[in-house]
């Protein structure tokens, strides 16, 4: 197993303002002095994304037939803050994470989320707001046709396989 840079670890949190900025600022540090050395983080990024916009059709179409009849609201805030991978993967691309406001509650409704849906494309989003399917989303897709399902379930596995392995290239980079 890597070591983790102290900094960079899985409890890492929004509401931890002061680690949090300091885990932002190491990586975009990291990216901007290796850049050349990140050219693989870069390019399993990529790869990550065109995965997410490649599944974003199959998983619009559904959750545009579930969840607007919906009473309880998943799109939540605790699932839209980003982890250390989701910031390794948007700086590997060139984005910044969005500013979260003060004083929202982690069970309030994300931020984020409009009467049209969420503000933030997809491939941009915090991996666990991608991920997080309520049963009935999860029904209503197994529901349907096979194939899509399927294909659906393979792109999600080579999804959490690109940001592993992009991440670990990254923490290989830094050490300790």
């Amino acid at each position: 197993m890597i070591a983790r840079h102290p900094i960079i670890n899985s409890e890492l949190t929004w509401h931890n303002r002061e680690e949090w900025n300091k885990a932002l600022l190491l990586i975009k540090r990291t990216f901007v002095q290796n850049r050349k050395d990140l050219s693989e983080v870069v390019r399993l990024a990529q790869a990550l994304n065109r995965e997410i916009d490649n599944i974003d059709t199959f998983i619009q179409e559904n959750t545009s037939k579930v969840c607007p009849n919906c009473r309880k609201v998943c799109c939540i805030n605790k699932h839209g803050y980003y982890d250390h991978h989701d910031l390794i993967y948007i700086t590997a691309l060139g984005h910044t994470p969005p500013i979260y406001g003060n004083g929202i509650e982690d069970t309030a409704p994300c931020q984020f989320l409009c009467h049209t849906g969420c503000t933030i494309d997809r491939s941009m989003r915090p991996f666990r707001c991608n991920w997080h399917f309520c049963s009935e989303l999860i029904d209503f897709m197994n529901s349907g046709p096979a194939k899509p399902m399927r294909e659906f379930s393979d792109s999600f596995s080579r999804l959490q396989s690109l940001r592993c392995e992009m991440s670990e290239t990254f923490l290989t980079l830094i050490g300790p």
